[in-house]
């Protein structure tokens, strides 16, 4: 049996999960649930390496509808129709879009059966901003374990790295909201752009007329 990792598996599922074990790691730290020796991780083996993997991919997996829900604090609800009308804004002298921003899902996979490569350039924005949302969220939780480091000693740095975990979530889930509507635009352009191909392919063949033999 043949089990390959993607593009996808290692942006949009392992990657996360990894941070997400390292945030709730530092949590349960802080928290003085686990006692954590960097000496320790120096020498990890093979086997507890693919047994992280794995658990990153399971965890990465497992929190992605988090990941979804923590994406709606920043508008993510109804990109696919915020997109949608702006490219319709866009070519409305050249083209008429029947198609409906619900429709992407259909549309990536007739792309998916006539070009699978160009399907796989738009997974990759999906995958970046799947991503990108959980390690803001994951950057939020490092934000708030600084936060109980603040209250547990007292020292300002802590408040300071805090504050800038929580700044560097944002920027984080600002660029993961670009991704994605990168995302729906690449599908919607390319649809426009395949009917523009097969347009040019069922134009009539103009013929000139030899007058001489009329």
């Amino acid at each position: 049996m043949n089990i390959g990792l993607g593009a996808y598996d290692i942006f949009s599922r392992i990657v996360p999960g990894g941070f997400y074990l390292i945030a709730f790691g530092e949590t349960a730290r802080v928290l003085g649930w686990i006692k954590v020796d960097i000496n320790n991780l120096k020498d990890v083996g093979l086997l507890p390496s693919v047994i992280l993997l794995l658990m990153a991919y399971v965890v990465g997996s497992a929190m992605e509808r988090v990941g979804a829900a923590w994406s709606r604090f920043f508008g993510k609800s109804g990109t696919s129709t915020r997109v949608l009308e702006s490219i319709k804004q866009k070519y409305a002298d050249r083209w008429t879009i029947e198609f409906d921003d619900k429709d992407w899902s259909v549309l990536r996979s007739y792309i998916y059966l006539h070009n699978p490569s160009v399907a796989a350039d738009a997974d990759k924005f999906n995958a970046l901003s799947i991503m990108l949302f959980n390690l803001s969220f994951g950057l939020a939780i490092l934000g708030m374990c600084e936060v109980i480091q603040y209250v547990n000693t007292m020292n300002l740095l802590f408040l300071l790295l805090s504050a800038f975990l929580l700044f560097l979530s944002y920027q984080v889930a600002t660029r993961a909201k670009r991704q994605s509507e990168w995302f729906y635009s690449y599908i919607f352009e390319a649809i426009l752009a395949y009917r523009l191909n097969l347009e040019e392919r069922i134009k009539p063949v103009k013929t000139k007329v030899n007058r001489k033999n009329v």
